[in-house]
C-alpha cells in the first residue's frame, strides 16, 4: 500500500482542509519531520483513522477516539473528514471517514 495524498478537515492541529500529497515525494522512503505540535503524528492518525477508524497507539489502549481528534479550534458544527487515496497492486482506492456531532434537542448545543 502506497499512500497517494491525505485530506484531513477538523482533525487534530488541522482545523482547516490540509492536504498532504505523497506525490511529491519521489522516493520509496521518506521523513516527516517538524516542531513538537507541528501535526507530525495527526498525519499517521489521519492514514489510521481512514483505514482502520482509529488513531495510531498501542494496541488495546485507545490513547485517541476519533471524537478526541476533532480540532479544538473548529467548531462542532463541521464536520471532522479524514479522507485517504492510496494505490495498491495496480489499482487506486479512497477511503474517506466523517465525524459529524449531533445537537442535543435539548439545549440546541453539539454532543
Amino acid at each position: 500500500m502506497k499512500p497517494v495524498w491525505l485530506e484531513m478537515t477538523a482533525f487534530g492541529s488541522y482545523k482547516e482542509k490540509t492536504i498532504v500529497d505523497f506525490t511529491k515525494l519521489k522516493h520509496s522512503l521518506y521523513l516527516i519531520t517538524g516542531d513538537t505540535g507541528a501535526g507530525k503524528t495527526t498525519i499517521f492518525d489521519g492514514i489510521m483513522m481512514a483505514l482502520y477508524g482509529e488513531a495510531s497507539g498501542e494496541g488495546d489502549k485507545k490513547f485517541r477516539t476519533f471524537e478526541m481528534m476533532h480540532c479544538d479550534y473548529a467548531d462542532r458544527s463541521e464536520d471532522t473528514v479524514v479522507k485517504l487515496t492510496f494505490a495498491h497492486m495496480g489499482k487506486t482506492h479512497t477511503v474517506e471517514r466523517t465525524l459529524h456531532f449531533q445537537k442535543s434537542r435539548d439545549t440546541g448545543e453539539y454532543e
